[in-house]
């Protein structure tokens, strides 16, 4: 998804331009789901656009390398360039245009079963597998495929070096955020802030939507506070008690938003609403925090969790 609004064409075999009709396509015919209107459609084409690539600070305003760059990602770089033996027209950066986000907007037969887009090659680090069908685990594997396929003749230090510059023009920084109630809970608010502008529109299918994956949302995140049944975690009743109940509110909370808008009373949604704002602005975070050195955010709790899961069922198994 990152940097998709300048990666068209879409799809694997890139047969889509438009990115919005991309999104139709899955939504209908490969997922076989009902037709998106075209607000929700047009939204989740806006939600996409706005993911971004993760920056790079090895890689310059033209895609070439900068700062500390090590000798072997230098020779991998200027291998990159180098044209094929047999085929001087092609390289690896002819179809991987580095001053064009690593693309070049066009399908290609590599000989891998069919005509396939150029994937783009910024923050691949963290994309494994590599190809439409994902049949190769990493870089080592990708350079062994085109050093045969397209008789390259490389040597060992070769493939080391284009590995190193794949690598390193394939990085980012902050690729993964620590799990945990706070990254949670900034993701719910970013689904909620549509509900500022669905709700005094009194846009009910916005609204419904809205609260279904929020709810949704939520409901997992509670499960993430084992309740006061739970004999694999001691300690921190009170608290984990505390949390479920806040977020279970919440719900509740999001469900009077969207009957009040379903029956046209606008005003009492907007009450709701900010019964809603404030509790996860001066209530939620507080209690979720004080709950989870005992919730499957921490690992030690995540793993006695699971382990005791495992045990019951594996007992379940055995009995029948």
């Amino acid at each position: 998804m990152r940097g998709a609004r300048s990666l068209a064409p879409y799809g694997a075999d890139g047969r889509f331009a438009s990115l919005r009709d991309f999104v139709h396509n899955v939504i209908t015919n490969e997922f076989a789901g009902p037709e998106p209107s075209p607000v929700t459609l047009d939204a989740i084409v806006a939600y996409i656009q706005d993911i971004d690539f993760l920056p790079n600070p090895s890689l310059g305003p033209a895609g070439r390398l900068v700062g500390k760059i090590s000798e072997s990602e230098r020779r991998g770089e200027v291998l990159f360039s180098k044209p094929f033996p047999h085929d001087p027209a092609l390289s690896c950066a002819g179809c991987h245009v580095p001053s064009s986000g690593f693309v070049d907007h066009r399908q290609h037969d590599i000989g891998s079963g069919g005509l396939f887009k150029t994937p783009t090659l910024r923050n691949a680090d963290f994309n494994a597998p590599y190809f439409h069908d994902g049949r190769f685990d990493d870089f080592n594997q990708v350079v062994d495929y085109f050093d045969s396929t397209f008789q390259l003749g490389l040597s060992i230090q070769d493939k080391g070096d284009l590995v190193a510059y794949l690598t390193a023009i394939g990085d980012g920084t902050q690729p993964y955020e620590r799990d945990g109630a706070g990254a949670t809970l900034k993701e719910i608010n970013d689904f909620s802030s549509v509900l500022a502008i669905a709700v005094p529109a009194g846009d009910k299918d916005t609204v419904a939507l809205a609260v279904d994956t929020i709810g949704r949302e939520l409901r997992e995140l509670t499960e993430q506070y084992p309740d006061r049944k739970n004999t694999s975690v001691s300690g921190g009743e009170q608290q984990r008690v505390l949390a479920r109940n806040s977020l279970k509110e919440l719900v509740l909370t999001l469900r009077r938003i969207e009957m009040a808008v379903a029956a046209g009373r606008n005003a009492d949604a907007a009450t709701e609403l900010r019964n809603y704002r404030y509790l996860m602005t001066a209530a939620i975070p507080a209690l979720l925090a004080n709950a989870e050195p005992w919730s499957l955010f921490n690992q030690n709790v995540h793993d006695q969790h699971y382990a005791a899961l495992r045990q019951v069922m594996q007992s379940k198994h055995v009995s029948h």
